[in-house]
């Protein structure tokens, strides 16, 4: 099953969100540095340096955007499960 994000990765005024504002955001919620986002990517720091700064030519890859995403899912998840919420699919 693929999770539904559309609603995730939108800025307030309802636009959807490039490539390296996602990781902005997953950086940001997550509260990883560069160092740790290249750990889980395993790339270089300055890599995802690079891809953090805003561009409308470059997007951020799937092999560098997916591994970094699924650690703060779940993160998040650990969070909420630690606090005692049991967490479920949507219908």
């Amino acid at each position: 099953m693929t999770p539904n994000r559309t609603t995730l990765y939108r800025r307030p005024d309802g636009a959807e969100m490039t490539s390296q504002e996602r990781l902005a955001f997953l950086l940001d919620i997550g509260g990883l540095d560069y160092q740790a986002a290249a750990e889980i990517a395993n790339v270089a720091p300055r890599t995802i340096w690079a891809y953090r700064k805003p561009s409308s030519k470059r997007n951020v890859p799937d092999t560098i955007f997916s591994p970094i995403e699924r650690h703060v899912f779940q993160h998040l998840s650990n969070i909420v499960t630690a606090a005692g919420y049991e967490l479920r699919p949507a219908a």
